[in-house]
């Protein structure tokens, strides 16, 4: 069996936890119909076509591929690891705010950040030694 790697899929944490199993259970569906429809294809042209559009998103449709079979499998640990990450890294957050609150209630005085989630534009321009460094 031969399982191709893609990038994983980013967690979206401005949602609950019964909506990201919500979302995480119709794609495990949409994951089961697809695999049943293609092996179960009749036609090999199809099934070319089929190969070829899914092997791009394997890890984000929840497949494996099975090169000696030709057929698709469902990885149902991806979207378990994903509902584990989600879980810890809402309870990091809440006990983020949790230990923010113990200060406060001890005295302590704490302050607010606000955070900007930064785009994924990198800059290519080249800098000169003295701008970067001077």
């Amino acid at each position: 069996m031969h399982i191709f790697n893609t990038t994983y899929k980013k967690l979206n944490l401005n949602m609950t936890y019964k909506e990201m199993e919500a979302k995480t259970n119709e794609a495990l569906d949409t994951a089961r119909e697809t695999i049943d429809l293609f092996n179960s294809a009749k036609n090999q042209k199809v099934k070319d076509n089929l190969r070829d559009k899914l092997k791009h998103d394997l890890n984000k449709l929840y497949m494996s591929y099975d090169s000696i079979n030709d057929k698709f499998i469902l990885n149902d640990m991806l979207p378990k690891l994903e509902l584990y990450n989600f879980q810890v890294n809402e309870v990091v957050y809440k006990s983020g705010l949790s230990i923010k609150k113990s200060f406060e209630d001890n005295g302590i005085e704490t302050i607010s950040a606000e955070y900007v989630r930064a785009d994924d534009t990198i800059s290519t321009k080249k800098l000169s030694f003295k701008d970067a460094f001077l």
